[in-house]
């Protein structure tokens, strides 16, 4: 990944602001070509099984990291994917497509300096926001609660923008939560305007991912907000507070988060409820993160 250089914050407020972020981090940041034409290949009816692997073994680093998150305990397929055209055949091009976005977006952002930010403890708390996500949509029964997992693994993605462009606010806010105990993302609104949750939406949105993936991540901090995937917006909201009060995993936050009253009504559940779930989730989320990183 290129060095990124810092983005003056008075430059980055606002509206202006935002879509100014996003444009410079979309020069060091992006998703592959690979995945544009995967999703080009997916809704061709002349593609088949054979077309769609060759087309991914064009990136045999891609190939590799399918293949151990393919393995996962998250999937817990019956037996191993060995090969990319066994993926293509066993798991579905829905799961095929998933698989390339998680490791493309692992892939373009695993350049941030380790001083910035502790990447494996980002994604072991992203992978717990997901896993959790997931959880809680078959706990009401959603007929595509797995949608609830790509959303809640990309929640935090606009914090790792701030920290590749505005890493001195980011070192400010840091200070200032730590002698205030306020939440980030209100700390990073009165900076800025906006939050990273808004950051990580926009940039899903400009990278062309579908409207249920962004919107629960622009909303996961006001999921009164949350339009037509309110429930998977709930989800996430929901996830992410408890996965934070249980300290499964860092993206900076580090303090208790509320959680919306009206969130745990639209699905129906209580406190006794979000700790048997979020026990579920956390059973799986160890040996996922493991793959995750290539371990």
């Amino acid at each position: 990944m290129a060095t990124a250089n810092p983005l003056d914050v008075t430059s980055a407020r606002g509206l202006r602001g935002l879509d100014l972020l996003i444009t410079e981090v979309d020069k060091l940041v992006s998703l592959p070509d690979i995945y544009y034409r995967l999703e080009e290949a997916i809704v061709d009816p002349g593609s088949t099984t054979d077309s769609i692997a060759e087309l991914l073994r064009r990136d045999p680093d891609l190939c590799a990291r399918m293949l151990r998150m393919a393995n996962s305990a998250f999937y817990s397929f019956p037996t191993k994917i060995e090969t990319i055209e066994r993926a293509v055949s066993t798991i579905g091009l829905r799961q095929i497509r998933e698989l390339v976005l998680v490791t493309s977006v692992i892939k373009a952002f695993e350049g941030i300096p380790s001083g910035t930010v502790n990447m494996s403890t980002f994604w072991a708390h992203s992978v717990a926001v997901g896993i959790m996500a997931r959880e809680l949509g078959e706990h009401s029964r959603h007929p595509n609660a797995d949608s609830f997992y790509i959303p809640g693994l990309l929640h935090d993605i606009g914090r790792l923008v701030m920290y590749l462009k505005l890493p001195g606010l980011m070192h400010d806010i840091f200070k200032q939560r730590e002698a205030s105990g306020e939440p980030m993302y209100l700390l990073e609104r009165r900076r800025l305007d906006y939050c990273h949750a808004e950051i990580g939406g926009r940039l899903l949105e400009f990278w062309k991912l579908p409207q249920s993936i962004w919107e629960p991540v622009v909303t996961h901090h006001d999921p009164r907000k949350a339009g037509q995937y309110s429930l998977a917006g709930c989800a996430v909201h929901i996830a992410d507070a408890w996965v934070n009060s249980n300290r499964a995993g860092s993206s900076g936050q580090g303090f208790e988060l509320e959680i919306d009253p009206e969130a745990l009504q639209l699905f129906g559940i209580d406190a006794d409820d979000i700790d048997q779930i979020g026990a579920r989730a956390a059973a799986q989320t160890q040996a996922v993160v493991r793959r995750f990183m290539g371990h």
